[in-house]
């Protein structure tokens, strides 16, 4: 897995103009293309500092490039796991304020057309509640309540007088029985959807809302089930996990084909004699999860993260094809951020940098926000809403200053070179050309909207060789010399086809030249 991540340093490279002339060409060219390459490398895959700065104005961190416009929603005591209404307009929150009426945790619904209104109590202020989610009328919800049990909040057994030696020197969760789910319709009413004694919460409603993945300890480990509704009745529970370990805070993905989940499975039998030690006693440690893929009837059971920290709260991208999740694998393990990472494991993207807690994470369905919950800005667990920067163009608006210097700095490292290649180097051997055009299309992955000036050259090729170069084609070969052109650099650069001196010694003698090809294919390129 690669950590791509955004630039904050700035490293600067002085050529000294004055030896050049004592300088053999044929040496002195390909360190510069070297230089430049490092040059890029360095600024664009450089991370971000671990002292990361806040900026209070805007509620963002040093390199949050993937936010703007930053709100807080809530303002002290504790508040998470807040989600978006199907339309964007509402959220549903679990919050809890220790100077409040409410000795525990409720569920809030806070409009986002109108904040000044505040939040609204939408439980009934009994007992524990969680895990609150919308269905798709924008209307009705569930939420998770042990108000059935009693109206006073459930008591942890690392609250006792007597706390066993479990609750020691650990972060814990409760996994506190007599949670169930319940469902307010639109007009208010509300039926349980499970009536039990075991532990049901942690729910999710499909995108058709006929659907809702839960966690539960009904099978005798916490476990993920798949609840099927006609309207508001029950259809049938079915069981999606059963390998011994937590599977928990399950979504469906955008389609609802998928669902996605942490989990942490233990492998010894020590492991598994301690989870269910603290199975029994009504509580579990999550100290190392992984997150986790399946279809929604659940198959093809994969495992996305493998830090062997805590990896939690995850959430599909709006298209599907990632996984957006909070995680303390990256440094310091009472740090939590955000971070984004494709379903096959790949091209993690660190979102936030903030050095307390980032966490459930969840997009709204329309692409454009991102909600979660963090720790930023003193005053509690507080919810913070952001526009989401999808588009990697925008992502250099982000900070025009750097992106201006280093595309300057880029400009000039690369037209030196091939300025002083064009104008000294008439007549190259085919063995010196393939090595420096080696060199030059080894500039790494940079991204959209930064832009290098290239001017072409001819060259010589000697007899012998067969492959020239295998990141241009013939078709490169039909723009007129010395002409200077400004190419997009557009991420990964791959072209399956060769250029071979037959190709090059079949073309007419004043389109003898070589486009250096820095695009996804060579027919992208347009000579204007």
């Amino acid at each position: 897995m690669s950590l791509n991540y955004c630039p904050v340093k700035i490293i600067l490279i002085r050529l000294r103009i004055g030896s050049l002339c004592k300088t053999r060409i044929d040496i002195f060219a390909p360190s510069v293309a070297r230089m430049s390459c490092l040059f890029l490398f360095l600024v664009f895959l450089n991370p971000a500092p671990s002292d990361s700065k806040f900026y209070p104005q805007t509620l963002l961190y040093d390199g949050e490039i993937r936010l703007a416009n930053v709100v807080q929603l809530t303002s002290g005591g504790v508040n998470a796991e807040a989600y978006f209404s199907f339309d964007g307009k509402k959220i549903l929150y679990q919050g809890f304020d220790p100077h409040g009426s409410h000795r525990c945790d409720q569920i809030y619904l806070l409009n986002l057309e109108n904040l000044t209104a505040g939040p609204q109590l939408m439980s009934d202020g009994r007992g524990q509640t969680t895990c609150s989610f919308f269905f798709p009328d924008n209307s009705s919800f569930i939420y998770s309540t042990t108000s059935k049990a009693g109206a006073e909040c459930p008591k942890s057994v690392c609250e006792g007088s007597s706390p066993p030696k479990q609750c020691n020197n650990s972060y814990i969760w409760n996994i506190f029985n007599g949670f169930n789910i319940l469902l307010t319709d639109s007009t208010g009413k509300t039926h349980y959807l499970t009536d039990d004694s075991f532990y049901n919460a942690e729910g999710a409603v499909s995108p058709d809302g006929k659907s809702i993945v839960f966690t539960s300890t009904r099978g005798g480990d916490l476990d993920l089930w798949l609840m099927r509704l006609n309207g508001t009745e029950v259809v049938n529970i079915t069981q999606l996990t059963d390998i011994t370990g937590y599977d928990g805070g399950a979504f469906f993905s955008p389609l609802g084909d998928k669902i996605v989940y942490r989990a942490y499975h233990p492998k010894t039998a020590e492991e598994i004699t301690n989870y269910f030690q603290l199975l029994n006693l009504s509580i579990t440690k999550p100290l190392h999860m992984e997150i986790f893929t399946m279809n929604a009837d659940g198959s093809d059971q994969k495992q996305v993260t493998n830090f062997g920290y805590a990896s939690w709260a995850p959430y599909f991208y709006p298209d599907g094809s990632k996984i957006i999740f909070s995680s303390n694998h990256h440094g310091n393990h009472s740090v939590f951020n955000l971070f984004l990472i494709d379903q096959d494991g790949n091209n993690l993207e660190q979102i936030t940098t903030n050095p307390g807690l980032d966490m459930f994470p969840m997009f709204s369905y329309d692409k454009k926000k991102l909600i979660f919950v963090s720790n930023r800005n003193g005053n509690g667990f507080n919810v913070f809403m952001a526009d989401w920067i999808a588009d990697s163009a925008n992502l250099h608006a982000m900070s025009p200053v750097l992106m201006l210097i280093t595309c300057l700095i880029s400009i000039a490292i690369c037209y030196v070179y091939l300025h002083i290649y064009a104008t000294f180097q008439t007549n190259i051997q085919s063995k010196m050309l393939k090595s420096h055009l080696r060199i030059l299309i080894s500039v790494p992955n940079i991204s959209d909207g930064c832009f290098v000036m290239f001017r072409y050259f001819n060259f010589a090729v000697g007899g012998g060789t067969s492959n020239v170069n295998t990141y241009a084609s013939a078709s490169a070969l039909s723009c007129e010399m010395s002409r200077v052109n400004l190419l997009s650099f557009l991420g990964k650069k791959s072209v399956a086809s060769l250029l071979t001196v037959e190709n090059f010694s079949s073309l007419p003698a004043d389109k003898q030249e070589l486009l250096i090809n820095l695009l996804p294919t060579i027919d992208q390129l347009k000579c204007t």
